[in-house]
């Protein structure tokens, strides 16, 4: 946690320092996502209100998890412009290293889920930055039907 709180500085500095990077930014983010899971993440707009939003990272069942999802966002519902809610669709896999559960035998085994990504993201105006939250609740359809929530905070660059 404590080199997290480090890189998160040592972005403010960069950032407030560096006049040349104040710019709205592009249609590409990356950057990290704190929660389950925690890793990379990234986002491409490919219009105004439609983007992909991938990851991956350590999971909360001892693995890794990797999704990539289908959002439409929505501006203008906040009287602060730079706000936008949006939901989706995606999915997800996920490798299991220890069994947390009671109904799997094995220490190891592969799911895959169908998820429904809901959250927001505020975008800096003088740098190209966006911090978001989002929640997915997931449905497991492989290896059995189960449920699941997912979700984080993250921080994304975008150029």
């Amino acid at each position: 946690m404590r080199g997290i709180r480090i890189y998160l500085a040592a972005l403010f500095i960069f950032f407030s320092g560096n006049h040349a990077l104040m710019a709205k930014g592009g249609d590409f983010g990356a950057g990290f996502i704190l929660g389950d899971p925690s890793g990379v993440t990234g986002k491409y707009f490919f219009s105004g209100d439609d983007a992909a939003d991938f990851g991956f990272g350590a999971s909360s069942d001892d693995g890794f998890y990797i999704y990539g999802d289908y959002l439409k966002h929505f501006y203008n519902i906040f009287p602060v412009h730079e706000i936008a809610l949006y939901f989706g669709v995606g999915g997800g896999f996920q490798h299991h290293d220890r069994d947390h559960r009671k109904d799997h035998n094995d220490d190891e085994y592969n799911s895959i889920d169908l998820r429904i990504p809901f959250g927001a993201e505020y975008r800096f105006t003088k740098v190209p930055l966006g911090i978001f939250l989002d929640i997915a609740p997931c449905l497991e359809i492989i290896p059995e039907v189960d449920f699941d929530l997912r979700g984080g905070l993250g921080v994304r660059y975008y150029f």
